[in-house]
Protein backbone atom coordinates (compact mmCIF):
# COMPACT_ATOMS: atom_id res chain seq x y z
CA UNK A 1 0.00 0.00 0.00
CA UNK A 2 1.06 3.77 -0.61
CA UNK A 3 0.49 4.96 2.91
CA UNK A 4 1.68 8.42 2.01
CA UNK A 5 -0.61 8.63 -0.83
CA UNK A 6 -3.47 7.56 1.46
CA UNK A 7 -2.48 9.49 4.65
CA UNK A 8 -2.04 12.83 2.25
CA UNK A 9 -5.38 11.68 0.57
CA UNK A 10 -7.07 11.96 4.04
CA UNK A 11 -5.53 14.83 5.72
CA UNK A 12 -6.61 16.87 2.66
CA UNK A 13 -10.01 16.58 3.43
CA UNK A 14 -9.99 14.01 0.04
CA UNK A 15 -11.34 10.87 -0.69
CA UNK A 16 -9.96 7.95 -2.93
CA UNK A 17 -13.52 8.89 -4.68
CA UNK A 18 -12.36 12.27 -5.69
CA UNK A 19 -8.44 10.95 -6.62
CA UNK A 20 -9.80 8.64 -9.26
CA UNK A 21 -12.33 11.14 -10.38
CA UNK A 22 -9.40 13.50 -10.64
CA UNK A 23 -7.47 11.40 -12.57
CA UNK A 24 -10.01 9.90 -14.88
CA UNK A 25 -10.24 6.51 -13.37
CA UNK A 26 -12.74 4.26 -12.24
CA UNK A 27 -12.74 4.49 -8.25
CA UNK A 28 -12.61 0.31 -8.17
CA UNK A 29 -9.71 0.56 -9.50
CA UNK A 30 -8.06 3.08 -7.74
CA UNK A 31 -8.66 1.31 -5.03
CA UNK A 32 -7.46 -1.98 -6.44
CA UNK A 33 -3.73 0.30 -7.23
CA UNK A 34 -3.65 1.83 -4.27
CA UNK A 35 -4.03 -1.13 -2.17
CA UNK A 36 -1.91 -2.95 -3.89
CA UNK A 37 1.11 -0.75 -4.75
CA UNK A 38 0.55 -1.25 -8.74
CA UNK A 39 -0.04 2.70 -10.43
CA UNK A 40 1.87 2.67 -13.64
CA UNK A 41 4.33 5.66 -13.86
CA UNK A 42 1.79 7.80 -16.19
CA UNK A 43 -0.81 7.34 -13.13
CA UNK A 44 1.48 8.29 -10.59
CA UNK A 45 2.78 11.58 -12.34
CA UNK A 46 -1.43 12.15 -13.16
CA UNK A 47 -2.09 12.10 -9.51
CA UNK A 48 0.97 14.48 -8.38
CA UNK A 49 0.48 16.89 -11.28
CA UNK A 50 -3.30 17.25 -10.61
CA UNK A 51 -3.71 16.33 -7.53
CA UNK A 52 -0.90 16.84 -5.27
CA UNK A 53 2.00 19.33 -7.07
CA UNK A 54 3.59 20.17 -4.26
CA UNK A 55 5.25 16.79 -2.98
CA UNK A 56 7.54 14.99 -4.58
CA UNK A 57 6.74 11.68 -6.33
CA UNK A 58 9.14 9.38 -4.07
CA UNK A 59 6.93 10.90 -0.95
CA UNK A 60 4.00 10.09 -2.38
CA UNK A 61 4.68 6.60 -3.91
CA UNK A 62 7.19 5.05 -1.41
CA UNK A 63 6.35 1.62 -0.34
CA UNK A 64 8.31 1.35 2.72
CA UNK A 65 6.38 4.08 4.44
Amino acid sequence: MYANLDREINSNGMSWRSVSLAIGMPESTFRNKITNGDFSIGEAFAIKERVFPKYELEYLFDKSA
